[in-house]
């Protein structure tokens, strides 16, 4: 109590000038009173690291698929649909079938709805266009070849990597990739 009774009575001394109160019960009142001020901020800078924490662990921890919820991002039609391109004109002449109804992920990559890891990999000239939420595929000639939300039957089939002259590399997720061929409605 001495240590902590010198060391008020300097600090009460720079504070107030040259008034410093001698008396015995003000003095330990005053470190009592700096004492519990001490522990009410660290319990208050505690709580509020706890509070980083756990902030920082929600923003870090994503819901669902890792990706951000719509709320708290750009809405699912503001993201434009992208697709990926061969360097290739043609149509994939492989004839395995995929059927499928197209749909975004939340990049906006378009992907086969029942299998979302398949990359699509259509041909050099094909272009995407609407939004995220209802958009077509238009071949080189600009016709319509598929829907969003159409039911279709893509032939084509698989491809070993990921080339780089391909474009939309960030659609890439690791998954099958799949060289679209012909393109018809599912019956």
């Amino acid at each position: 109590m001495t240590t902590d009774l010198r060391e008020l009575l300097r600090t009460t001394a720079a504070e107030a000038g040259n008034t410093v109160d001698l008396a015995e019960e003000a003095v330990a009142e005053r470190i009592r009173h700096r004492r519990a001020r001490s522990r009410r901020l660290a319990i208050g800078g505690t709580a509020l690291a706890a509070a980083v924490v756990i902030a920082g662990t929600t923003w870090a921890v994503r819901p669902g698929d890792g990706h951000p919820p719509a709320a708290s991002g750009p809405t699912a039609a503001a993201v434009p649909p992208r697709i990926v391109t061969s360097d290739v004109d043609n149509l994939s002449g492989m004839e395995a079938a995929l059927q499928a109804t197209l749909t975004t992920d939340a990049n906006g990559c378009v992907r086969p709805a029942a299998q979302s890891d398949v990359v699509l990999v259509w041909p050099r000239g094909y272009t995407v266009r609407g939004d995220s939420t209802s958009f077509e595929i238009l071949d080189a000639a600009n016709k319509v070849v598929a829907r969003s939300g159409t039911p279709i039957t893509m032939g084509g089939g698989g491809a070993d990597r990921f080339q780089p002259t391909w474009t939309g590399r960030d659609c890439a997720t690791g998954g099958p990739l799949w060289m679209v061929g012909g393109i018809s409605a599912r019956r």
